[in-house]
C-alpha cells in the first residue's frame, strides 16, 4: 500500500496517521500541514515505525469487523519507541480510553464525535512543532446576514480566517488584499444593479478561477443549469444547495477542497504511482457503482436511485458508502465534483 505523502515547504518533524477512514485521513493531514508537518497517511499499519516525532493513531482498523482493536497493538509500538501518539477513535469506550491514556507518551484519547481542532493543535503544539504557518483564509460571499452567521457558527472552531463580502465588489477588494485559500460563494446576490434575477456569482467564481483559488457554491438556486456550469465552466469544488445543508459535511468538504488544491499545487504533484487524477479513482469504481454515481450527479434522492435500479434503498447507501471510500471524500457533492473533473478529462 502506497502513503499519501503531504510535503510541506518547511519540513523538520514527521508525523505518521493511521486511520481506515480516509475522511479522517484528510482532516488530519490537513491540521498537521498547515502546522507545517511532514504526513504519511495510511489506512493500516505501517512495516516501520521508526522515525517519526508524533502519530494519530485510530484503534479500529477494519471497517468489517465491530471489535476490531488492531490500532491498540500499534500504539503500544508506536509509543514503546518514545513516539508522542494522539489516539483519535470512533470508539467511545471508557476502559478502553483509560487503558490507552496509561500508555507512555500518549498525550490523550479524543472521541472522533468530540473532536475539535483547536484541542488538537495544542496537544500537537506541546511537542514543539515546526514553524507554524499562518491559518487559512476563507472568503465568504453571502448577502443573507442569517448565512453569514451560520458559517461563523460552522467555521469559527476550525481555525479558518474568515472575511464577509455581500456583492462581487466587495469580494474583488478582499481578493486584493488578502491570500485566499478557498472561497464560499452565492450565486444570486441582492446588492446587484438588478437584484431580482441575478447571477453575480459567477462574476466571483469567474475572478477566483483566474487565481487559482478553490470555489464551493452555496446556493438556494440549483437550476441544472446554473449547476452544469458551476463545474464545468469555472471547475468548483462542490455545489451544496441551501435546503439541503449539513454542517458536519460542509465542515468536512471545506478542508477536502483546500487539501486538495494544495496537493495539486505545483511541486506538490502527486508520485507516478499514486491514483490522484479523477480519470484513475473513477477507474476504481464497480459497474453498479458507476450507475449509482451518475444518478447522484442528476441530484436523485435514495429512495429515487432504489427505484431507478430496482435495488434496495439500503443497498443504495452501502454503494454510495463506498463511492465515497474510494475516491477519498466524505460527501456525495464532493463525488459528483470528482465525477465532473473526470468527464471533463
Amino acid at each position: 500500500m502506497n502513503p499519501v505523502l503531504v510535503e510541506p515547504a518547511a519540513q523538520s518533524l514527521r508525523a505518521l496517521i493511521v486511520d481506515d477512514d480516509p475522511r479522517w485521513r484528510a482532516i488530519v493531514a490537513e491540521v498537521l500541514s498547515e502546522l507545517g508537518w511532514s504526513i504519511t497517511a495510511l489506512a493500516a499499519p505501517p512495516d516501520d515505525v521508526r522515525g517519526y516525532q508524533l502519530a494519530v493513531l485510530d484503534i479500529a482498523l477494519d471497517p468489517l469487523v465491530a471489535r476490531n482493536r488492531d490500532g491498540l497493538e500499534l500504539t503500544r509500538q508506536v509509543t514503546t519507541q518514545g513516539t508522542p501518539c494522539v489516539v483519535l477513535s470512533g470508539l467511545e469506550d471508557e476502559d478502553l480510553a483509560a487503558q490507552i491514556k496509561q500508555l507512555p507518551h500518549v498525550l490523550d484519547f479524543m472521541p472522533k464525535t468530540a473532536f475539535r481542532r483547536d484541542v488538537f493543535i495544542n496537544l500537537v503544539r506541546q511537542i514543539g512543532a515546526p514553524a507554524i504557518v499562518e491559518a487559512p483564509h476563507l472568503l465568504i460571499v453571502e448577502d443573507d446576514a442569517r448565512w453569514r452567521d451560520i458559517y461563523e457558527d460552522v467555521l469559527s472552531d476550525e481555525g479558518y480566517v474568515l472575511h464577509s463580502a455581500i456583492s462581487y465588489g466587495e469580494a474583488r477588494g478582499w481578493l486584493q488584499r488578502e491570500e485566499i485559500a478557498l472561497a464560499i460563494v452565492d450565486l444570486h446576490l441582492i446588492s446587484s444593479a438588478a437584484p431580482q434575477d441575478n447571477r453575480d456569482g459567477f462574476w466571483m467564481l469567474r475572478a477566483a478561477q483566474q487565481r487559482r483559488i478553490p470555489t464551493i457554491v452555496v446556493s438556494a438556486l440549483g437550476a441544472p443549469d446554473d449547476i452544469d456550469r458551476a463545474y464545468e465552466e469555472f471547475n468548483v469544488f462542490a455545489f451544496v444547495e441551501k435546503e439541503g445543508f449539513d454542517r458536519r459535511e460542509f465542515r468536512t468538504m471545506i478542508a477536502e477542497a483546500i487539501h486538495a488544491h494544495r496537493r495539486a499545487a505545483p511541486g506538490n504533484e502527486a508520485a507516478p504511482d499514486q491514483k490522484t487524477p479523477a480519470v484513475s479513482v473513477l477507474a476504481e469504481l464497480t459497474d453498479r457503482e458507476r450507475d449509482v454515481l451518475a444518478l447522484l450527479a442528476k441530484g436523485h434522492t435514495n429512495r429515487q436511485i432504489a427505484d431507478q435500479l430496482g435495488i434496495t434503498a439500503n443497498t443504495v447507501k452501502k454503494h454510495v458508502d463506498h463511492i465515497l471510500q474510494k475516491l477519498q471524500v466524505s460527501t456525495r457533492a464532493a463525488a459528483v465534483a470528482v465525477a465532473m473533473r473526470a468527464e471533463r478529462n
